[in-house]
């Protein structure tokens, strides 16, 4: 197999685990304070410049976070507290409409640290430009996963009780939609972040 397919299959399959093994509140790091949304927020107001931010936000919200930018540059220069509380305001309020552009609800802003292992994995391949490790990782727990609900599945095949049945049906559904989530990932099917 060529390295370029290769590269192909393992960033499938990373891509794949992701969606399988994570929920999307794990993904919203986006709203963690040593996130990559925040860390950009503090570049805009270290540069009194909206320029690093906008990419988070779609153009219809420009004319709000840029209300939100001149109430915060104005406010933060009165005294440290009056700072510490603009600057807080601006982060809720970019992350607020970008995660409206996720079609996710704002849940407010989470402590440094708080991103899953998942985000923190990507992020960390992302700034050492290399995703292999993180693909073969993240294509073993697809294929564990798969493998697991697959079993189960077979175990309850011949349910003999009504109780054993339900099982049954719950395994099932959760193996097909599984299947069927993988496969939408690969054709180009899947919408959600």
């Amino acid at each position: 197999m060529n390295t370029f397919k290769k590269t192909s299959r393992i960033a499938t399959l990373a891509l794949i685990s992701a969606t399988l093994l994570w929920s999307s509140a794990s993904f919203a790091h986006c709203d963690s304070l040593d996130g990559p949304v925040i860390q950009d927020a503090r570049e805009a107001l270290d540069k009194q410049s909206l320029t690093p931010v906008l990419k988070w936000i779609e153009p219809d919200d420009e004319d709000n976070l840029t209300a939100a930018f001149r109430n915060t540059m104005e406010v933060r220069s009165l005294d440290p507290k009056a700072r510490e509380l603009a600057d807080q305001y601006f982060f809720e309020t970019l992350v607020r409409l970008h995660r409206a552009t996720e079609g996710a609800p704002y849940t407010g802003l989470k402590p440094a640290g708080s991103a899953s292992v998942a985000a923190r994995a990507a992020d960390k391949a992302l700034a050492n430009g290399d995703v292999e490790a993180l693909a073969q990782k993240l294509g073993e727990n697809v294929t564990r996963f798969v493998m697991k609900q697959f079993h189960k599945v077979r175990q309850d095949m011949n349910a003999e009780t009504v109780p054993e049945g339900r099982e049954f049906v719950a395994n099932y559904v959760r193996y097909v939609h599984s299947i069927e989530e993988i496969h939408n990932i690969i054709a180009g099917e899947h919408g959600g972040h």
